[in-house]
């Protein structure tokens, strides 16, 4: 199997050679750490969607509350929970922490 192909500078020689075992070593810890960070990837995607998504309905909460004549002391106090739920979730989509949704 050919894993390697070189070319010698000198004589322009091709070269064919299967891996050496440090070499197949290094191959699968490279393969290993890029399916890793492909994972973390897709979570950030994910978390960054999850996180527009309740951007969006949290708008139409918040206008429903605004509209409310005279909001009853657990309207408000369930608001503030809310906006600080509301706040974390922009903070984490302007630091880039997109670890997580909460």
């Amino acid at each position: 199997m050919v894993d390697v192909v070189e070319v010698d500078a000198l004589t322009g020689e091709v070269i064919e050679r299967a891996y050496t075992p440090e070499e197949a070593a290094q191959a699968v810890i490279d393969a290993e750490q890029s399916t890793a960070q492909a994972a973390v990837v897709a979570l950030r995607a994910a978390n960054t969607d999850t996180l527009h998504a309740q951007a969006t309905t949290a708008l139409t909460a918040n206008r429903d509350f605004l509209a409310l004549a005279a909001p009853t002391n657990a309207q408000t106090l369930a608001q503030v929970k809310m906006l600080t739920r509301e706040s974390t979730g922009t903070i984490r989509l302007l630091l880039g922490l997109l670890d997580a949704t909460d």
